[in-house]
C-alpha cells in the first residue's frame, strides 16, 4: 500500500532511466521536506544488512546535514565531492520499502501538530539530536547496534517531513534509548576484547 510520506521519495529515487541515483537527484526532486525526507533516505539502507562501511558513510552524511540544521539551513546543500555518490535505483528502492514497514506503525500516527519542535530552534535541537546519532553510526558497531539509530534518526526524519512536533518529542526518546543501547554494547565489545587478550 502507498504511503503518503513515501511517495515523493519513491518519485525522487526512481525518475529517470539510469541504473544507478546520485544524492543531489534525489535531494534536489523532495522539495520543501528536503530535511526530514533526505534523513529517511540516508537511514534507509542502515535498515538492511549491508557491508561495514555503509553505517559509516551514512552517518558522515547524516552528520553534514545535522550541522546544517544546528546552523539554520533551510534546505540541505552538497558539496560536488558528495553529489555523485551512488546507488543503485533498485536496492535504495528496496531499502525504502523496509523503512516503511519499520516506521509504519509510527507513520499511521504522524500529521502537523506542534509545528514549532520542528522548525526554527526545533528543527536546531532535531539536528543536535541528529548529530548524536551520526557519531553513533560513524562508530564501527555490528548491524544489531546501528539498527536503533537509524530507526531513532528514521523517526526524526519522519516528525521533520510531517511536521509532527510530538513526533519529534518520541525520536528524542528513541535516540536516547538508541545511544544508551549502543553504548551499552559498545562497552560490552570493548570488556570481551580486553578479556580476550589479557
Amino acid at each position: 500500500m502507498a504511503s503518503t510520506i513515501y511517495e515523493p521519495l519513491r518519485a525522487a529515487i526512481g525518475k529517470g532511466d539510469a541504473e544507478f541515483v546520485d544524492a543531489q537527484e534525489v535531494v534536489t526532486a523532495l522539495g520543501p521536506r528536503a530535511f526530514g525526507l533526505s534523513v529517511m533516505v540516508i537511514m534507509a539502507p542502515v535498515c538492511l544488512p549491508m557491508p561495514p562501511g555503509v553505517p559509516t558513510v551514512a552517518g558522515i552524511i547524516l552528520a553534514f546535514f545535522a550541522f546544517q540544521m544546528i546552523l539554520g539551513f533551510k534546505h540541505p546543500w552538497i558539496p560536488k565531492s558528495m553529489r555523485r555518490l551512488q546507488i543503485t535505483r533498485t536496492k535504495l528502492l528496496n531499502a525504502i520499502d523496509t523503512l516503511e514497514r519499520r516506521l509504519k506503525f509510527v507513520e499511521r500516527l504522524a500529521h502537523p501538530r506542534l509545528e514549532i519542535l520542528t522548525q526554527g530552534f526545533g528543527s536546531q535541537l532535531v539536528g543536535i539530536a541528529l548529530l548524536g546519532l551520526a557519531l553513533v553510526l560513524i562508530l564501527p558497531i555490528p548491524f544489531l547496534g546501528n539498527l536503533p539509530p537509524a530507526i531513532a534518526a528514521g523517526i526524526l526524519g519522519l516528525a521533520l517531513a510531517q511536521r509532527d512536533g510530538l513526533m519529534v518529542l518520541i525520536g528524542f526518546a528513541a535516540t536516547a534509548v538508541a545511544i544508551a543501547f549502543t553504548s551499552k554494547l559498545a562497552f560490552a565489545a570493548i570488556g570481551l576484547l580486553q578479556g580476550y587478550f589479557s
